[in-house]
């Protein structure tokens, strides 16, 4: 994940935006799959989206939109088909 301001979306999915490595928004999440500072794994319609890094924390999570700040590392997306 490149530093700076980065979107991608998943049609039908989801969306996400990632701030400086420091924040990632989320559009289109359905459940919080797993939390720990330094994993978040969400489930989305269509698979899995996981944040990876260091003092991640939710700071929202409410109608299919979140939140996650820390230092992240990387965003990974699972495709469940």
């Amino acid at each position: 994940m490149p530093i700076g301001e980065f979107t991608e979306l998943i049609p039908g999915d989801f969306r996400y935006t990632s701030y400086s490595n420091a924040c990632v928004y989320l559009e289109g999440i359905k459940t919080v799959k797993s939390y720990s500072s330094e994993k978040v794994n969400f489930g989305t319609k269509k698979g899995i989206i996981t944040i990876n890094g260091k003092g991640l924390c939710i700071e929202k999570f409410l109608s299919g939109d979140a939140v996650v700040r820390g230092k992240i590392s990387s965003v990974e997306v699972f495709d469940l088909k």
